[in-house]
């Protein structure tokens, strides 16, 4: 059976890859000392799935711990951590360091995302013994301890999408024209980022959460897409999705509620950057058939999933 002509075709990276920085202010061991430290502190303190893909990771080819100084490096970006929800002591912390331990892993696309998982058990563990804290590279946001270890998987393998994704949102490039919505850590899982334009300034807490919950409904599709593992270049992609309160809800991590089966449709085309260092996206916008102000479709939609228009 052949695929619907409107899908979307988009690219499948190779490989994806975690890394994560731990400032501190001393000269720490060697990267082998850092590894058996490691080793040790992951199995105090990391739990379930995370604690087992760490320990394969770290005997393993797909890790690797370096140490640093922090002369050898591009400076460390304090006015985009701030920016990313960092306090003063933390970035003071950070602006005071000496050396970094990079904690790198990478994997291969869809999910389980064990890279992340383990990149980050690991550099939770090692900034616990060094009483430090965490940098998210690919978010550039710093992490405490306690809220790296909350964000890996329970016991049965389940985390909230939302401690592994940002939503992003400014003006739009026309005055008056909206407000211009992203994703930031789809990328984690070998998917393009999302994007949505003109969206009313009134929707900001609203259009957020039906934005998180369309990554999650999508990612669930794109890892679909991927098993069993294989090499695909490229996969087909719908070019609508439905979004449900359910999918809000589980990226949320909190139970469905009554209502949670209220859905809205949306539309994806590819926008790719002509710039390959620069980000593509999957725009989301309203369904083809849908012919008034873009605005109003998207408070139409947080009306039905939210049951009132949400501010």
């Amino acid at each position: 059976m052949g695929e619907p002509d409107d899908a979307l075709i988009l690219p499948v990276p190779e490989a994806v890859s975690a890394t994560y920085l731990v400032p501190v202010a001393t000269p720490p061991e060697e990267p082998a000392v850092l590894a058996d430290m490691a080793a040790r502190a992951v199995d105090r303190v990391v739990s379930g799935p995370a604690r087992d893909l760490a320990k394969q990771m770290l005997a393993g080819p797909l890790m690797t711990i370096e140490a640093r100084e922090v002369d050898d490096l591009p400076p460390l970006p304090l006015d985009l951590l701030t920016a990313f929800g960092a306090d003063a002591p933390q970035v003071g912390r950070v602006a005071g360091a000496s050396h970094v331990v990079t904690v790198s892993a990478g994997f291969r696309p869809g999910w389980p995302p064990a890279h992340e998982w383990s990149a980050r058990a690991v550099a939770a563990a090692l900034a616990g013994v060094l009483d430090a804290d965490l940098i998210d590279a690919f978010q550039t946001q710093v992490l405490t301890v306690d809220t790296a270890l909350r964000s890996l998987p329970d016991a049965e393998g389940r985390v909230r999408l939302t401690d592994w994704i940002l939503i992003p949102y400014s003006p739009g490039d026309v005055p008056g024209e909206g407000m211009w919505f992203t994703t930031k850590g789809l990328g984690r899982f070998g998917l393009l980022e999302l994007q949505t334009h003109d969206v009313p300034p009134q929707l900001t807490r609203g259009w957020g959460a039906t934005l998180t919950g369309v990554a999650r409904r999508l990612l669930r599709t794109w890892s679909d897409a991927l098993e069993p593992p294989g090499e695909p270049a490229f996969l087909p992609f719908p070019a609508t999705v439905t979004v449900t309160g359910h999918d809000i809800a589980v990226a949320y991590g909190a139970p469905p509620e009554k209502g949670s089966d209220r859905a809205a449709e949306l539309s994806l085309t590819l926008d790719p950057s002509p710039n390959p260092d620069a980000d593509s996206f999957l725009t989301i916008a309203p369904p083809e058939h849908y012919q008034g102000l873009p605005g109003t479709y998207y408070t139409r939609v947080c009306a039905t999933l939210f049951g009132d228009p949400v501010r």
